[in-house]
């Protein structure tokens, strides 16, 4: 999610996530939730005039309507633009500073919203936020020439509801591989359900290694998804190779000795 003020709320009893944008003149909703309010409840649309993006392109738009907006203990009623946007609903101008009571004050120091004399939590979504420390969540001992599946633990925070994705790639942290001799692989690890994941490790040595609890072992950093992948598992057969670069085997025609050489000659020539 990008960086940005957000609040939570309802558009006609349907979850809504309203992004705080004061240089929107009007609020719009997106035509997605628009679709998910059930068919008996969704506001007739009306005409409304062209709008234009940030970019300066023109918007695709539905129509404007009354929706009733619930955020907190603020309850309204609100003219409302539909058009085809990324975010759920922006919250513009035309509500921020046009309704009774004065215009809004966003208190970002309080993490909060007044309008209308009432105080609605806002959610503060920084790039900082982005890499995040990964930590053994108990001791372990990992013995020696052996590999090992820990338990760790993603520093997690509050926006965590509002992240697009919940899949984070996790990677070692420089310092622990120097002071610990031990090998540990970038893995792909989704925190939706789970207060711990999962990450291997190896210890390429004779001795034992100790990692105790809350270490910090690793890095994490979230990205959307997964465009494809190489290979669905490692190469069964390479029981013996430790290496930090795995060897994939791909199936390919059988090509015989003769046709070998064929092709060799022909190459020379």
């Amino acid at each position: 999610m990008p960086d940005g003020i957000y609040v939570k709320g309802f558009i006609e009893g349907v979850d809504v996530t309203f992004t705080a944008d004061t240089r929107a003149c009007k609020t719009v909703l997106s035509e997605k939730i628009f679709n998910k309010i059930p068919l008996l409840q969704r506001p007739k649309l009306r005409k409304t005039s062209p709008l234009t993006g940030a970019s300066g392109e023109s918007v695709k738009l539905l129509g404007k309507a009354n929706f009733n907006i619930i955020s907190g203990s603020l309850e309204i009623v609100a003219e409302i633009v539909v058009a085809n946007i990324e975010d759920q609903c922006l919250f513009g101008i035309d509500i921020l500073q046009g309704q009774q009571g004065g215009p809004a004050d966003i208190l970002l120091s309080k993490g909060v919203i007044n309008l209308k004399g009432v105080s609605i939590p806002c959610i503060q979504v920084k790039k900082s936020e982005i890499i995040r420390k990964v930590t053994a969540a108990d001791h372990f001992i990992i013995p020696g020439y052996c590999e090992a599946v820990i338990d760790v633990y993603i520093e997690r925070n509050e926006n965590d509801e509002l992240l697009a994705s919940k899949e984070f790639m996790i990677e070692p942290s420089e310092e622990f591989i120097a002071n610990n001799k031990i090998a540990m692989a970038a893995c792909v690890v989704d925190i939706k359900d789970n207060v711990t994941v999962k990450a291997r490790v190896l210890n390429p040595s004779s001795e034992e290694v100790s990692i105790k609890q809350d270490t910090i072992i690793g890095k994490a950093s979230s990205f959307l998804k997964i465009l494809s992948s190489l290979k669905e598992m490692e190469n069964a057969d390479e029981t013996q190779n430790f290496s930090a670069i795995r060897r994939l085997r791909f199936s390919s025609p059988e090509i015989s000795k003769h046709d070998m050489i064929k092709n060799v000659k022909e190459d020379n020539l």
